[in-house]
C-alpha cells in the first residue's frame, strides 16, 4: 500500500504527529488544557485518540498483506521485518543516551536495569519504562520512552490473524472476522476485565486488549469486504463524521467509536486527496519513526531546557521528523527490501 496513492502514509504520519502534540501537554503537566480532552468532556485524549486509528489503519493494511503472503513464513517475516530493525535501533540509541545522561550512582554500565531496558523491549511484552537515575527530575519525572507500550499490543493482533491461516478454509474470513469484531466490542463495553488474570501473565492489560483489538479486527473486516471498491465512502465518511460527533457530544464515544471511526479513517485514508496523497513518495512513509522516538526526544528536551507546552511541541516536532526520516530511508526501507 505503500507505493500506491492514497491518504494513509498521510494519515499515519498526521497521527504520529498528534501523539507528540498530546504527549507535550501530559509531559509538562499541562494535561487540563490537552484540547481532545476539553472538547470531549475528558472522553479522550488526542494522544489515545491517534493511537486507535493507527489501530484501524494496521488492521486494514496487515489483513491486505495477509491475503497476498503465500504461506506463514512470508506473513510472520513482513510483520518482524516492519518493527524489529528500527526499534534495535532506536533502543540502541536510547542506550547511548542514557549512559551521557544518567545522574545516579557508580556505572550506568554496571546496573542490570541498563541492560534489562534493552532486551525487555525488544521483547515487546515486558516493556521497561524508566531506569534509575535517568530523568528523574523531569516535569514527569523518570518515563524514558512511553510510547512503547503500543507494540506489544500491535504484535498481538499479528499473531491473532494467523488463526485465519488455520481457518480460511473451513469458514469465510468475513464471518469470522464479524465474530472477532462482536466478540471484542461486547468485551470492550462490557467485560473490560475478563479473563485479565490470564491476560496479564503476558503482561499485557485485558481493557486495552479488547480496545485497540476491537479497532484492528474493525480495520480488517473492511479489508476483507473490499472496502476501497465501494462507490460511496465520501457520503459514509460525512455522515460518519456528523454522527460519531453527535454521539461524542452525548458522551458515548466509547461505544460510537468501535463501529463509526473505522468507517471514517478508512473511508478517507483510501480517498486520493491531492497534494497529501503521495507524501509517502516524497519524503518516505517516516510515521514509524516519529512514533518511537517522540517521546524519548521530549524528555531529553525537558531535561536540558524549561521548556512551556507549545515550545516543547515545535522542538521535539522538527528533531522528531528528522530522526523518523533518518529511520524510514537508513533502516526501514532498506529492511524492506528484503520481503
Amino acid at each position: 500500500m505503500i507505493n500506491k496513492e492514497n491518504n494513509f502514509d498521510f494519515l499515519r504520519l498526521l497521527f504520529s504527529t498528534l501523539v507528540i502534540v498530546s504527549h507535550s501537554f501530559a509531559l509538562t503537566n499541562n494535561n487540563n488544557k490537552e484540547i481532545f480532552l476539553v472538547i470531549t468532556d475528558n472522553q479522550i485524549s488526542l494522544g489515545t485518540f491517534s493511537v486507535k486509528c493507527f489501530f484501524i489503519i494496521s488492521g486494514y493494511l496487515v489483513f491486505s498483506s495477509l491475503k497476498r503472503s503465500e504461506n506463514l513464513r512470508e506473513y510472520i517475516w513482513k510483520r518482524m521485518i516492519r518493527i524489529f530493525p528500527a526499534l534495535m535501533v532506536a533502543l540502541l540509541l536510547t542506550l547511548l543516551l542514557m549512559a551521557l545522561l544518567y545522574t545516579g550512582e557508580g556505572n550506568i554500565l554496571n546496573h542490570d536495569d541498563f541492560w534489562r531496558y534493552l532486551y525487555r523491549n525488544l521483547g515487546l511484552y515486558h516493556v521497561k519504562f524508566f531506569v534509575g537515575g535517568v530523568f528523574e527530575k523531569n516535569p514527569y519525572p523518570r518515563a524514558i520512552n512511553g510510547s512503547l507500550w503500543t507494540i506489544s499490543y500491535e504484535f498481538t493482533m499479528y499473531l491473532s490473524l494467523l488463526l485465519f491461516f488455520y481457518f480460511k478454509r473451513k469458514l469465510p474470513q468475513i464471518l469470522l472476522l464479524a465474530a472477532a469484531f462482536i466478540i471484542l466490542f461486547s468485551l470492550a463495553n462490557f467485560a473490560q476485565h475478563f479473563l485479565d488474570e490470564i491476560i496479564s501473565k503476558f503482561y499485557l492489560d485485558s481493557q486495552d486488549l479488547y480496545d485497540l483489538g476491537c479497532y484492528f479486527i474493525a480495520g480488517s473486516f473492511l479489508a476483507s469486504i473490499n472496502f476501497e471498491k465501494f462507490k460511496h465512502k465520501k457520503p459514509l465518511l460525512l455522515l460518519g463524521i456528523i454522527l460519531l460527533i453527535v454521539a461524542t457530544k452525548m458522551g458515548r464515544f466509547q461505544f460510537f467509536g468501535y463501529l463509526l471511526l473505522p468507517l471514517i479513517i478508512l473511508g478517507f485514508g483510501l480517498l486520493k486527496t491531492l497534494y497529501i496523497k503521495s507524501i509517502g513518495q516524497k519524503i518516505g512513509d517516516i510515521s514509524y519513526g516519529v512514533y518511537i522516538y517522540g517521546f524519548l526526544v521530549q524528555q531529553t528536551l525537558l531535561y536540558f531546557f524549561d521548556l512551556g507546552t507549545y515550545e516543547l511541541m515545535l522542538t521535539s516536532l522538527l528533531i522528531t521528523m528528522f530522526l523518523g526520516y533518518f529511520s524510514w530511508h537508513l533502516i526501514e526501507k532498506r529492511a524492506l527490501k528484503t520481503t
